[in-house]
């Protein structure tokens, strides 16, 4: 059964073939006949009304955070597999060099697209709060307060921005792989040396940062803690804007569930 609220593009496209339809079969039930176009038209309000709009908002939060936090999985899945002997021990012997080398080269791809993903999601976000939230000062101001609290004074999160611009004007960091050997274990990870990132530009206090981290950075951790950031922020902005128009959206689903049983009845389902 169709819902208006998850696919309206198809909802309206079957509604108005069906309308189309009606004024061909005369023989049909007249009741029916005449809620079809009805349907159509109470369709639209719905998709016109600020209830309906207001879901459209959240829900865009969601597919602007998708893309950052399915590249991010995508990464994380990757050192998941290294933490398996079967497929570790394989890569990481000195006579399959190759195998290893290709594995860097996957790690340096994803590695990629995480911190494209990254600034996509940034400059998505901060265009979607101007674009439709312009005129409510108060929740913009909200927002940019939750990224202060959130981001400011890291500058680990600063590393992660010019890192990307170096990979995006400059060339790839070296990367490399890391196993740490425990009682009847293995640990794996990807690591950056910080001796080749130093030579590099950064921001101001970024170069004080990585010597931190004497030999090497251990960049999964990074990606994890800054995820981990971003998720809360776009869980809190899609919160709040569903708080915010929480009387709108609940109007909206009365509506499209009396619409809905309307559609039911009027085509039989």
């Amino acid at each position: 059964m169709p819902a208006c609220r998850n696919k309206p593009k198809k909802v309206r496209v079957y509604i108005e073939e069906t309308a189309g339809e009606s004024a061909r079969v005369e023989t049909a039930d007249s009741s029916i006949e005449h809620e079809r176009p009805s349907l159509l038209e109470w369709q639209n309000q719905l998709l016109a009304s600020p209830g309906y709009r207001a879901i459209a908002l959240s829900a865009r939060v969601k597919r602007i955070a998708y893309i950052f936090q399915a590249n991010f999985a995508q990464y994380r899945s990757l050192v998941a597999k290294l933490q398996d002997p079967e497929f570790w021990l394989p890569i990481s012997g000195p006579g399959n060099l190759d195998a290893h080398d290709d594995l860097l080269s996957e790690a340096e791809r994803l590695l990629h697209n995480f911190l494209t993903s990254m600034s996509t999601r940034i400059d998505q976000e901060r265009a979607f709060m101007r674009r439709n939230f312009s005129e409510r000062p108060d929740l913009a101001s909200e927002y940019r307060g939750k990224v202060a609290a959130i981001f400011s004074d890291d500058f680990a999160v600063v590393f992660l921005k010019d890192l990307r611009n170096h990979i995006t004007h400059h060339q790839l960091p070296v990367a490399q792989s890391r196993e740490t050997f425990k009682a009847g274990s293995i640990s794996v990870t990807f690591i950056l040396p910080c001796a080749p990132l130093l030579e590099w530009e950064w921001s101001s206090g970024v170069k004080e940062w990585i010597a931190t981290h004497g030999d090497a950075i251990e960049i999964v951790d990074v990606l994890d803690a800054y995820a981990r950031k971003a998720a809360s922020l776009d869980k809190w902005l899609f919160h709040r804007i569903e708080q915010e128009h929480r009387t709108e959206i609940q109007e909206f689903q009365r509506a499209e569930e009396e619409y809905t049983r309307k559609y039911d009845r009027a085509f039989g389902l």
